[in-house]
């Protein structure tokens, strides 16, 4: 039986019950955290076992993750599949149109500017739905691959998956981090600054100080926040013209040489740039700062 985008999808949301202890790991769950630190000297014998432990870690991750899964209210989703081949027909459909192209080229030629595609749901008789695998392993790992995308990484379908577009949503996709999304009055996305209306909420939002402060903070943004006229929340509803602030703190987590790795601060602008026959967004983005996220050392 043919598998349509929007079954592409249905994996997304049946499997939310999975807890936070798989999006972060056991091993700083069952301990207590610590105020957040800097990293201490290492030495390079120990800096050079101690990234082949990461490494193996993280590779062990990819292979045992079983996503997606939900770390809780108002801290993003994490998701992950190793990659599997994408049909040429859907593929095809990632690239950007030479009109965006054309519209764009002035703004994307700035620094700190891009444009990506995320595939949407498609009608229910898709016609690349004959391509598409029925296997769900492989359907979820196709869903990552083209309905998500990494601002820290700056690629589509990276593990360090940022925002993913789902049942017309956007919504976020990083574990342990907070996602913050407001509409803005301007349709100039090549005017936004940190300045910008709207701008001032997410430039100062005060990232946690603490894991229990994560938690906290993320059940307050969950059912979103009104401030100056502006509506915050942790998703959005994408409208074609449309500019969007995005505020993103994606917090890091040690304990030993284990790691959740991908910490990072993020202020960004994004403007809805299009939506083809099949629902599929394209997006042109600037980031207006990036630093390191919060590192959170957790006690044995």
């Amino acid at each position: 039986m043919a598998v349509t985008l929007n079954k592409l999808r249905s994996g997304l949301t049946s499997a939310i019950g999975f807890t936070f202890l798989l999006a972060v790991g056991v091993f700083f769950l069952l301990s207590s955290p610590a105020a957040a630190q800097g990293t201490p000297p290492r030495t390079p014998g120990q800096d050079i076992a101690e990234k082949a432990e990461r490494d193996r870690q993280t590779s062990d991750y990819l292979r045992r993750t079983q996503g997606p899964f939900r770390p809780g209210d108002g801290l993003g989703w994490s998701y992950s599949r190793p990659p599997v081949p994408i049909p040429t027909a859907l593929k095809a459909r990632l690239a950007i149109s030479p009109e965006v192209k054309s519209d764009y080229a002035a703004f994307l030629k700035s620094r700190r500017t891009g444009v990506f595609k995320l595939l949407g749901d498609g009608p229910e008789k898709d016609s690349l739905a004959d391509e598409l695998v029925a296997a769900e392993e492989e359907r979820q790992a196709i869903f990552w691959q083209t309905s998500t995308f990494s601002f820290r990484e700056k690629e589509l379908g990276a593990w360090l998956g940022d925002i993913s577009y789902t049942k017309g949503k956007i919504i976020g996709t990083a574990a342990a981090s907070h996602l913050i999304f407001t509409q803005l009055e301007t349709d100039d996305i090549a005017s936004v600054t940190a300045e910008t209306p709207g701008m001032h909420f997410l430039a100062s939002f005060v990232r946690a100080k603490s894991f229990d402060e994560v938690i906290e903070i993320g059940k307050k943004l969950a059912p979103g926040i009104s401030d100056g006229g502006f509506r915050y929340t942790t998703s959005t509803w994408p409208r074609v013209g449309k500019v969007y602030g995005l505020r993103i703190v994606a917090y890091g987590f040690r304990r030993g040489i284990a790691l959740t790795p991908g910490e990072m601060d993020l202020l960004l602008a994004f403007k809805v740039a299009g939506v083809d026959e099949y629902g599929d967004l394209t997006i042109v983005w600037k980031e207006l700062h990036r630093k390191r996220g919060p590192v959170f050392v957790l006690k044995d």
